[in-house]
């Protein structure tokens, strides 16, 4: 528990959409997501407040990626059980993160011990994800049209991309 990385700020520079953004010196990693939760639930931005200190709420459909900072293993564990927050850096479309020392590095759940280098990290396309509906009415209605849709493309009625369009348009308007 430890403060395993205190000489954290001073080994990596943080650009978002060409503007340096300051480390915290209390900082131990900075993430970045474009996601509503981190860690099996937890909300990095805490989209319920009603002030984002100049920053917009959090948006997965927004194309706009959230940097926040930790301050260490404990501050994640308080974070899990809702005790403290993570600290809002900065949002942008581009995030270059310059690393002067060789430092773990995590994506996606695997992580690695990277070597000095510049990571580029920009919102780069958007998939569809399965997850359960609170109203069976609307999971009855989507599943539906997703059977429309797919029926129109093998028949040649629209394409793909505005199969895919449309999919988009439809997963927006239902949640």
């Amino acid at each position: 528990m430890d403060r395993t990385f205190a000489d954290f700020p001073w080994q990596v520079r943080v650009e978002v959409d060409g503007v340096e953004i300051e480390v915290p010196e209390d900082a131990e990693g900075v993430l970045v997501a474009n996601i509503g939760s981190y860690m099996g639930g937890v909300d990095l931005w805490q989209n319920e407040d009603d002030t984002y200190e100049n920053f917009d709420p959090q948006s997965m459909h927004d194309k706009i990626l959230e940097v926040v900072s930790i301050s260490g293993t404990w501050h994640l564990g308080t974070l899990q059980v809702g005790l403290s927050r993570a600290r809002r850096l900065a949002q942008g479309q581009s995030i270059k993160i310059q690393l002067f020392a060789a430092l773990p590095v995590q994506i996606d759940g695997e992580p690695w011990s990277q070597q000095p280098c510049t990571l580029a990290i920009s919102h780069h396309s958007q998939a569809f994800m399965l997850r359960r509906t609170a109203e069976e009415r609307l999971g009855h209605a989507a599943a539906i049209i997703t059977n429309v849709l797919e029926s129109a493309e093998t028949n040649h009625v629209i394409n793909t991309s505005q199969k895919r369009a449309l999919l988009q348009e439809m997963a927006l308007r239902l949640t």
